[in-house]
């Protein structure tokens, strides 16, 4: 059994002999990052249970059962009332009859297009470089080493005394991170017989007296880490971290390695978690073929360059699982192959997309239009948008409580489901442009055109520069010009669940357009581990949550359709080298919530910090899937969208609703405290001091967004 090291960041000082070594996070990360508590160890080889559905199952099952019903019961009723009908004249019975004709003509419909999704996707059309490239970023992924912590104390750990030792050489410079858990590794094969017994330099007494008297100044950090490594010949090719050497050849790890456990652990989820030695080549090889080309293993094998490049990626596979797979197929192990595996959408009545649809149509039509928001579209995408009194873009690129915000939703019921934080941005950053993209084929848009064709990569990345263009949120950069911020502009991108997909869409192909990220509940992490997938398409429910979440959300129609024919990894997954500015806390968040049933919070978890995330990674270990949303964790949320900052936010949401119970001049009065007070604090946590506006957001200031969206809608 074997276990990864926990990731916490909060390094506290270390003793060294009888000198004390500062830490090498500053005071303002030092403290952000000790509220970041340790996760629990990784425990391999993975034990998955089988679950029995809970009570609470049941219950949420009458519940599903008594809306399916209302087809059939439909249906009875319709032949009921034919049969019958010289008995039954009244208007009451006509008007159900005519009811029950609708769900019925409805359910034949329905059924067409659930046979209608099922045709499979078409083949992927990404050249060969590309995904190789893909595939070698993901065979890389986890083989760098995460930032050494502080051991904690375990007697039954025979390895405690040497991380102890190795932790302290890393925190005064003697030795890198790689270096670090080389080393631990190292003890750790030879002890189990995997390596011979090998040695490298010792240092002397002398020595390490001459290392304890440096507390590590940053100008002599560099000399200090090159001459204890020249002199006790540390092997720097250990920071070369790669699956190829550079002839190209495959670099075998050991079946035992710690990284390759990981990885064969997490890729046998494709395989519903059967377990990793009962995989055979072929099993491996059509999933390959599946993952890389959106095929059966017969059409591109028929292919000599695909086939090709099959067994070349087998091999390298191979290499960074240190196993060889056996030949053969094993006919009972299940291949989650989620673009040509038949889609999962169930039947539901009619009146659930007319009553959800409806509720949509009146908050889009209605009530955000009275809140000053005005409905556009650019090219395929529709979008909501709400321009303050006196914004221009000159404001937007130059002041902070002025930069416009771009929320993309996740899976669900559109604007009923996301109703609350848009209200949320609107009241608490009412000098920001708002624009909340509207995505139909996510939001059981029965209706709408768009429902069954959702936006292709280059659809939605033409169609969100066409807005901020529009908008004079952002122009494009061109050579020579328009180098900085202030000649640029660009948006603070907030995304949710699914929308972190079209956020990362965004940041590869015009990374100039964000300069604020939020991430909330981000699927778009490690997604080649096959948590997301399994959890939303492939899992059995038992659970409450997870049947409601199967039923009303993972298999109607629209969504099934995006998830199961229109989702492709390869462009859906973002990689954290991809994210401007990722591991500063004013510019990109994330906000993950541990007890999540869609993605694996914890392993999204450990690979930001692997990337050095640190305060920028606000996690909340009792939050499920959304909860990031709701509540008073969303006032969090919408503060770093509009100001880069979280610290004292539950006292700027107070200061916010003191500002809609005050009259102007006592709120102005009150403001003029909170400065004064706040003064000696760098206004953290302050309204006034924050970016934020505090002018009035009642209906005169709506009256006026909504003059200034007719005005400029004449303008265009």
């Amino acid at each position: 059994m074997l276990s990864s090291p926990p990731f916490l960041r909060s390094v506290p000082d270390i003793v060294v002999g009888t000198t004390r070594v500062e830490t090498h996070l500053s005071s303002a990360l030092a403290h952000d990052a000790a509220d970041l508590l340790p996760l629990p160890e990784e425990k391999y080889p993975r034990e998955v249970e089988s679950r029995e559905p809970d009570q609470g199952y049941y219950v949420a099952l009458g519940l599903i059962l008594s809306v399916w019903m209302i087809t059939p019961l439909s249906c009875a009723y319709l032949v009921w009332y034919t049969l019958f009908r010289s008995y039954q004249g009244g208007l009451t019975a006509t008007l159900f009859a005519a009811y029950a004709l609708t769900e019925v003509a409805f359910a034949i419909y329905h059924h067409y297009l659930v046979r209608f999704v099922q045709s499979p996707s078409p083949p992927s059309n990404l050249p060969l470089e590309v995904r190789h490239s893909l595939f070698m970023r993901v065979l890389t992924a986890g083989l760098t080493y995460p930032i050494p912590t502080p051991p904690k104390f375990d007697s039954d750990d025979p390895l405690l005394e040497l991380r102890q030792t190795l932790y302290n050489r890393y925190v005064i410079g003697q030795i890198t991170a790689a270096q670090y858990h080389r080393l631990l590794d190292s003890e750790y094969e030879e002890r189990m017989g995997m390596r011979e017994t090998r040695r490298v330099g010792k240092m002397t007494g002398e020595e390490r007296e001459v290392i304890a008297a440096f507390a590590e100044p940053a100008e002599r950090e560099q000399r200090l880490r090159e001459e204890v490594e020249r002199d006790v010949g540390m092997l720097r090719e250990w920071d070369e971290e790669g699956i190829v050497d550079k002839n190209g050849n495959a670099i075998q790890l050991h079946l035992h390695d710690r990284r390759a456990v990981e990885f064969r652990e997490r890729l046998r989820t494709w395989f519903n978690h059967a377990p990793w030695q009962s995989i055979k080549r072929e099993n491996m090889l059509v999933w390959l073929c599946w993952s890389c080309f959106n095929l059966p293993l017969e059409e591109a094998r028929a292919n000599a360059t695909w086939s090709n490049f099959l067994d070349r990626s087998l091999e390298l596979l191979e290499a960074r699982t240190g196993t060889s797979f056996a030949p053969g197929f094993d006919p009972s192990i299940s291949i989650m192959r989620l673009t040509m595996d038949p889609v999962n959408a169930k039947g539901r009545p009619f009146i659930l997309f007319a009553v959800s649809n409806a509720i949509n149509w009146w908050l889009r039509e209605v009530v955000y239009p009275f809140w000053g928001m005005g409905l556009y579209r650019e090219g395929p995408v529709e979008y909501l948008i709400r321009i303050p009194k006196g914004w221009t873009a000159e404001k937007g690129r130059t002041q902070p409580n002025a930069m416009p915000v771009v929320y993309l939703h996740g899976l669900g019921f559109g604007l009923l489901q996301n109703h609350l934080l848009i209200k949320h941005l609107l009241k608490s950053l009412p000098t920001h442009p708002i624009v909340v993209v509207i995505a139909p084929h996510t939001s059981q848009s029965l209706f709408h055109e768009r429902h069954l064709r959702p936006w292709n990569r280059t659809e939605l990345v033409n169609a969100m520069k066409g807005i901020c263009q529009k908008w004079g949120f952002w122009e494009e950069p061109q050579t020579g010009n328009g180098v900085n911020e202030a000649d640029v502009g660009g948006v603070s991108l907030l995304s949710h669940s699914n929308g972190t997909v079209a956020h990362g869409w965004i940041l590869k192909d015009c990374p100039s357009l964000a300069r604020r990220n939020t991430f909330v509940d981000p699927v778009v992490f490690c997604l080649w581990e096959g948590d997301v997938c399994h959890s939303f398409c492939y899992r059995k429910p038992a659970t409450a949550l997870e049947l409601l979440l199967f039923y009303f959300i993972a298999s109607e129609v629209g969504i099934a359709n995006y998830i199961q024919r229109h989702f492709d990894w390869a462009d859906n997954t973002l990689f954290f080298d991809e994210i401007p500015h990722g591991t500063d806390p004013d510019r990109t968040a994330f906000f993950i919530g541990g007890k999540d049933i869609i993605l694996d919070a914890g392993r999204v978890r450990r690979y930001l910090e692997r990337h050095g995330v640190t305060s920028g990674l606000h996690w909340d270990p009792e939050a499920g899937h959304g909860d990031g949303l709701a509540g008073e964790a969303r006032d969090r949320v919408v503060m770093f969208v509009g100001t880069g900052r979280t610290r004292g936010w539950q006292e700027w949401l107070k200061a916010g609703r003191r500002r809609h119970s005050l009259g102007q001049d006592d709120w102005k009065a009150y403001q003029n405290g909170i400065g004064n007070r706040n003064s000696n604090d760098n206004g953290v946590g302050s309204p006034a001091s924050s970016g934020m506006s505090m002018e009035p957001t009642g209906p005169e200031g709506e009256d006026s967004d909504r003059t200034l969206v007719e005005e400029t809608k004449k303008t265009i």
